[in-house]
């Protein structure tokens, strides 16, 4: 068996810039006459801001494939040939901290004997993991994270569109991963002293939204958020024959998927997929004593973290200007964001406004019991007589003195974006003048909520500090 060992330098940065930096140096305690191949993972400095972000102590593997490169002098006519394919790579902590080599059950490389020059590429994390709870169109995996290479077939001399078909972001925020690809070449005599720098892009753009008011009459409850129509599935090509990239590309946009990713708030243990918060999720409250200025606004993501999507180019949805929004069913393919709340009149006892009291039917409502503290117990459902609710399960539920039942409606806010890859887009809502429209799946999409001159500031963290701007929803 050949042996070599694979260490990669490591990802990129988290979504806001800063320095990079290196592994202190260590021993060096290979056996460098064997000719292993090994990286040495790198990292910008950078604060994550959810749990799948990806980071240097969390990369614990990646997936990497290399090619023979061609002497163009000696043979002009030469195609590149794959070195070794789809290979697994894992931390090794046992010998030189930050060091990936080859997964135990695969086969090990080492350089090739002619010190040739080969090209690698890399990607995190694996076809397997991506797949694993990504619910597909009609459970039809055919053609989603599967590794593509056209090269041997047209005898071209570069990696022609060699691409990763079909990658999907999961719906549900919760789940979503932090895609990452690095691309180096390298060869022996120069590089297997000292290993092969291997940098890590982020390949996604993260959303998160915010939100605040100053309303004197009226009081906000948030409980889940909604991204309307990014760009979740699409192909990643890691080396094109007309373009070759180090950065690697996204297919055009006629080769991608527009949909909706969302988190719905949930209590402790749920049966929703992803991850649980440890004692159920808090209502997010804007009132007299919370979040009632810029300054005060906070993250409304919940337990499920920022979004990640595809890059995305889209412009708002119109609402009631929709020359579509009669037909039925109504859908739109334009952005917008929707955020799941619940709204009471200050001046009324707290009367509920907002979904429409007294008539659940005619819009989509989510229920949940809800804490004296505000936490979430559970969701529930409406059941077969007034004022009954069951689980999930279909379970009555017996509400307890220390709870109450709270109702949630979508308001949605109409936005223009321009994601790029490896950024960070921050979304922060002013509910002080309006709520908003309703959501394009209520069944009467595009009406106003309260007033709809919702205001959002925005900006771009990242290695680029992008301006802020404030954009009014066109009022009706």
């Amino acid at each position: 068996m050949k042996i070599i060992r694979v260490t990669y330098l490591a990802l990129a940065a988290v979504f806001s810039a800063v320095s990079c930096t290196k592994e202190a140096a260590e021993p060096d305690v290979y056996d460098w006459e064997t000719g292993e191949i090994y990286f040495k993972p790198s990292i910008s400095d950078a604060a994550y801001s959810r749990a799948q972000d990806m980071t240097l102590d969390r990369l614990e593997s990646f997936q990497v494939t290399c090619f023979n490169m061609p002497d163009r002098k000696k043979d002009p006519s030469g195609y590149v040939a794959p070195y070794f394919g789809n290979a697994t790579f894992i931390r090794d902590g046992s010998v030189i901290r930050g060091t990936f080599v080859s997964a135990p059950d695969e086969e090990s490389y080492v350089w090739p004997a002619n010190n040739g020059l080969i090209r690698f590429f890399a990607f995190s994390p694996s076809l397997t993991s991506m797949a694993n709870g990504n619910p597909l169109p009609e459970g039809n995996m055919n053609g989603y994270f599967d590794l593509i290479n056209r090269s041997t077939e047209t005898q071209s001399n570069v990696a022609v569109r060699y691409r990763l078909g079909k990658v999907r972001i999961n719906p549900d925020i919760s789940r979503q991963f932090d895609f990452v690809t690095a691309e180096a070449s390298g060869e022996r005599l120069k590089d297997f002293m000292g290993g092969v720098d291997l940098a890590f892009r982020h390949q996604l753009c993260q959303v998160e939204l915010r939100a605040w008011g100053a309303s004197t009459s009226y009081n906000f409850e948030i409980a889940g958020v909604r991204i309307g129509n990014p760009v979740v599935e699409g192909e990643f090509i890691l080396a094109d024959d007309t373009a070759p990239s180090t950065a690697g590309t996204w297919a055009t946009a006629d080769e991608t998927v527009k949909d909706k990713v969302e988190y719905i708030y949930r209590g402790a243990g749920s049966s929703g997929t992803g991850n649980e918060p440890a004692a159920g999720d808090m209502i997010f409250r804007i009132n007299s004593l919370e979040h009632r200025s810029q300054e005060s606004a906070g993250s409304i993501m919940g337990i499920g973290g920022n979004a990640m999507v595809l890059p995305t180019v889209n412009g708002k949805w119109e609402g009631l200007s929709d020359p579509n929004i009669d037909n039925t069913p109504y859908s739109t393919d334009r952005m917008y964001f929707s955020v799941l709340m619940r709204i009471t009149n200050i001046s009324e006892n707290s009367r509920v406004v907002y979904p429409y009291p007294g008539n659940p039917d005619s819009m989509n409502v989510i229920y949940y019991a809800v804490d004296n503290s505000g936490r979430i117990v559970t969701r529930l459902y409406p059941g077969n007589r007034a004022d009954e609710y069951v689980t999930e399960q279909g379970q009555r539920y017996e509400l307890k003195q220390s709870e109450s039942i709270k109702e949630f409606g979508w308001a949605a806010v109409p936005v223009e974006v321009n994601w790029e890859a490896g950024k960070r887009y921050i979304y922060t809502i002013n509910y002080t003048e309006g709520a908003g429209w309703r959501d394009p799946e209520d069944p009467k999409p595009g009406e106003k909520i309260l007033k709809d001159n919702v205001l959002i500031d925005f900006e771009i963290a990242d290695w680029i500090e992008g301006p802020q701007t404030e954009i009014s929803v066109p009022r009706k």
